[in-house]
């Protein structure tokens, strides 16, 4: 079965569900407005013409009715909220696989980052990215263990290897891959930033001594109250006094606890989604040494994390009691409830609190990987990469770009062997997305994931890019200064003698063909000497002779196109050597600058002329 069948079946499947959870949903709602209305009429009926006590009998009847009902209705609307939530992941599948994925909202935008070596240049991150075509992150630790895993991976062989078996097997687990998704979907708060919980938990600071002492001050009143109106003697005057120095100790003790308290409860609606994902990753049974370890966070000698998020859940339910203020008064007033809330939230602290840092450290790190499992789930035809060390090598058979539709997009094969390669070609012809192409399977292979190939064998390299170049107005850089900066981190880079892979779309773009060349020259010339390896596009010809250099170990190869009746033509098949047509003229005369003489053949102009 396809991957489109597969999700277009599931999809099926939960619509099937939403209806038939809709029904009942709507039919349990009527239901218990008649238990209402029934229940309403025949207790006012049996006051009027039977006994009170048969009224009252009647209103408890139907009042245990109700309330069962109320409970069937909201389990049944939590059972069609996730339902509607699992057809949602599936509608995103099917996005993906089709090509509207471009509209999802998460996009990785906060980790657009102009000076990284690579992600700018290879749509790493923003709009139309990789990010957003793979991330079902929600939480902030989930999204930002992706951007590292995409930016910043750990490029040791074993770890790579160890990711890779971790992806494999989690891109088995559909069913469980969504249902974590899920999890995240059903509640908006799962996103806000978590750090305020974990530096809370982390704080060693405890709590008074004064507040564990003061919160059983109510007993002694509610004691003397008893005496006072059991006529053992005690003066009314005196649990009125206690009462109300009661009052003041409430007033004076609030101040010491009220942070903590609103600090814990700020996340009280996320609390329960978290816990549901502890439980599942607890619940799941995996082969996979890593991800057996990662699931070992989320115990210690006391309690597993689900029953601690359990427990803190209770805890911030009970000081929402304070947002209903008659109850909250009374209990405050009788009880010292906050300061009972106060100290089972240190309690559960001292439990728990070095331990949660790893808890959603490890949901963070199953969002990501599980981001990674998608491209399998939606691609399983793509290929695991074979990694190795030492060497600077590119070998890849049917590769193409990720993000291009399947249908789209053009397949290629590449075998660089500790040479450069120098790519020439008309406007349009795929240069820059050969380039962008090699760019991104490598940080999808150093990721840990599938490639978009069917055979991919590299190197570990840096890698370093020079592709997208802007100018800066407020800073006064223009975008041949701001190329040079580019370039010129690629050479330093690549004075360090690490094996890296250079990537350079259209060098020197920003001056004149006659410095251009002479630039390009010295540079290329220059990583040659630093025993790096790249890739670099261009249309100035003059490069390609480099090639008869032995010295420099530079090889062309070049894109071209067709011209059928008047038309242009592209196949984005690489091919050896230089490019020989140009078709700037063809272009310009498409949009309507005519610069051909009348019946001259411009969509067939060779060697650039």
């Amino acid at each position: 079965m396809s991957a489109e069948k597969l999700f277009l079946t599931r999809y099926k499947r939960y619509q099937k569900l939403e209806k038939r959870y809709v029904k009942s949903f709507d039919r349990i709602s009527n239901l218990r407005f008649f238990i209402f209305l029934a229940g309403a009429a025949l207790t006012i009926l049996c006051l009027f013409l039977g006994t009170s006590t048969q009224a009252l009998a009647i209103l408890l009847f139907f009042l245990v009715i109700f309330l069962a009902l109320v409970y069937k209705h909201s389990k049944v609307e939590q059972e069609l909220n996730t339902v509607r939530a699992m057809l949602e992941i599936q509608r995103r599948y099917l996005s993906r696989i089709n090509g509207t994925w471009v509209s999802f909202d998460d996009c990785g935008l906060e980790f657009v980052d102009g000076n990284h070596p690579y992600t700018y240049d290879l749509d790493i991150f923003g709009p139309k990215s990789l990010f957003q075509w793979i991330s079902v992150a929600k939480t902030v630790l989930g999204r930002y263990h992706l951007k590292t895993l995409l930016a910043n991976p750990s490029k040791n062989l074993n770890t790579i290897k160890m990711r890779q078996n971790a992806v494999r097997e989690l891109a088995s687990k559909l069913e469980f891959c969504q249902k974590l998704e899920c999890h995240g979907l059903l509640v908006d708060e799962v996103s806000q930033d978590i750090g305020g919980l974990i530096s809370y938990a982390e704080e060693p600071r405890p709590l008074s001594k004064g507040i564990h002492i003061m919160r059983f001050f109510p007993l002694v009143t509610i004691a003397a109250f008893i005496l006072a109106i059991s006529d053992w003697g005690l003066a009314v005057e005196v649990p009125i006094v206690l009462l109300a120095l009661q009052l003041l100790l409430y007033f004076a003790g609030y101040q010491k606890i009220a942070s903590d308290l609103s600090r814990v409860y700020s996340f009280q609606k996320s609390l329960g989604a978290f816990r549901n994902m502890f439980l599942l990753i607890e619940s799941e049974q995996f082969k996979d040494d890593y991800l057996s370890t990662l699931k070992s966070e989320l115990y210690n000698q006391a309690e597993p994390a689900s029953t601690g998020m359990n427990r803190l859940e209770q805890i911030s339910s009970a000081i929402n009691l304070r947002y209903n203020p008659i109850f909250y008064f009374i209990f405050n007033l009788f009880l010292f409830w906050d300061f009972h809330c106060a100290v089972y939230l240190e309690r559960w602290k001292a439990q728990n609190g070095k331990r949660i840092r790893a808890w959603f450290e490890t949901i963070g790190a199953f969002e990501a990987l599980i981001s990674l499992a998608v491209i399998s789930h939606i691609h399983p035809e793509w290929s695991f990469p074979e990694l190795q060390n030492p060497g600077m090598k590119i070998q890849a058979r049917d590769f193409g770009h990720p993000l291009i539709h399947p249908e789209k997009c053009v397949r290629n094969d590449i075998d660089i062997d500790n040479y450069s390669c120098i790519i020439t070609g008309s406007n349009m012809s795929g240069k820059s997305t050969f380039l962008r192409a090699i760019g991104m399977n490598l940080v999808l292979a150093y990721a840990g994931t599938a490639v978009c190939a069917r055979e991919f064998r590299c190197s570990i390299m840096d890698v370093y890019t020079s592709m997208v170049i802007r100018d800066d107005l407020i800073g006064g850089i223009s975008t041949f200064y701001a190329e040079l900066t580019r370039i010129n981190m690629i050479l330093k880079q690549a004075d360090r003698g690490q094996p890296m892979l250079y990537l350079i779309d259209e060098i020197f773009r920003g001056t004149n063909s006659l410095d251009r060349i002479a630039g390009a020259q010295v540079v290329l010339k220059e990583l040659s000497k630093k025993n790096v390896i790249g890739l670099i596009s261009t249309h100035d010809f003059e490069l390609c002779g480099l090639e008869k250099d032995r010295g420099l170990n530079f090889r062309n190869y070049h894109f071209e196109e067709q011209y059928k009746q008047g038309r242009i033509e592209f196949d984005y098949k690489l091919r050896s050597g230089r490019c020989t047509t140009s078709n700037a003229r063809y272009l310009m005369n498409m949009v309507g600058i005519n610069i051909s003489a009348p019946n001259e053949p411009f969509y067939n102009i060779k060697d650039g002329v």
